[in-house]
């Protein structure tokens, strides 16, 4: 006999509940820090940096800027004569497109190659809106910086600076008006992947974990006023071989995989795809935006 354990419904009112909640899906996770260092993280994101650069400022990438905007847009946020802080800004895609709209655009990055990537394109194009502060957001001073409550959107486009209630708290304290937080929506599959994984490990693939649920229910639970919204991303994607295999490596680091990576397994594995002569896979993913007025 299975015995059902009851759930208090008032539990799900409470703040504390979903703080517990989010800490142990993150456990319970493949994003388990396993002792690392904030110094680690940032070396990891490094070393993702070229793949990530490619594929958020690639014409796919693009669209969905756009499409964030004008979503932005379409919830009342007037983006002309504001300033905006781009928490996680990576090589910049936000920040780049934000500065042809407002008047001033903060972006906090702590990897290196990435927000040399985004000095370098401010550079050739004599963008005189945008300042990078090369930094962590968990680690960051907010007064010393001169960022609490300067700004009329605070922007964290699928950071993994906010983690906890504490960085999420952080982003509002540097908020007048608006705060806008995404994050994967509980799907990110691959065509190829599951079965990759299942042959170069010996086991099943690792579940993504669904951080907008947790964010959003946190956030309503404290009763603030914000909107909400999810859609889903397809993209079908024909390769060769040897475009792919970095791919699929920088996908191991996505699920926390570790180095040495087994490039030539995912190779000889990817090699037995190959139909006339092309590597052909779809990857699908699910995300959720939140726009907190304030």
């Amino acid at each position: 006999m299975t015995i059902v354990q009851k759930l208090d419904p008032e539990r799900l009112k409470s703040s504390e509940f979903w703080e517990d909640a989010w800490f142990q899906a993150k456990e319970n996770s493949i994003f388990k820090k396993k002792n690392k260092t904030m110094q680690d993280i940032v070396k990891h994101w490094n070393k993702r940096a070229e793949n990530f650069t490619e594929n958020v400022m690639s014409e796919k990438g693009k669209g969905r800027i756009n499409k964030v905007i004008q979503w932005l847009e379409v919830q009342g946020v007037k983006l002309e004569g504001a300033k905006v802080l781009d928490i996680g800004a990576g090589p910049g895609p936000f920040s780049l497109a934000f500065a042809q709209k407002v008047e001033q655009v903060v972006a906090l990055e702590p990897a290196e190659n990435m927000a040399a990537f985004l000095k370098e394109k401010i550079q050739e194009g004599k963008i005189t809106n945008i300042e990078v502060i090369q930094d962590t957001w968990e680690e960051i001073d907010l007064e010393a910086n001169g960022l609490k409550g300067q700004f009329d959107l605070v922007f964290a486009s699928m950071t993994p600076g906010i983690n906890n209630w504490e960085t999420i708290h952080k982003a509002l304290q540097c908020s007048k008006k608006y705060c806008f937080i995404s994050q994967f929506a509980g799907k990110r599959q691959s065509s190829i992947m599951e079965d990759l994984w299942q042959a170069v490990y010996g086991e099943e693939i690792p579940k993504w974990p669904a951080h907008v649920m947790f964010i959003l229910n946190l956030l309503y639970s404290r009763g603030y006023q914000l909107e909400f919204s999810v859609w889903e991303e397809k993209r079908e994607i024909e390769t060769t071989v040897e475009e792919a295999v970095p791919f699929f490596i920088n996908e191991l680091q996505m699920f926390g995989k570790e180095e040495p990576y087994p490039e030539d397994s995912v190779r000889k594995f990817l090699e037995g795809r190959v139909q006339n002569g092309k590597l052909s896979h779809q990857m699908v993913s699910r995300l959720g935006k939140i726009l907190i007025r304030l």
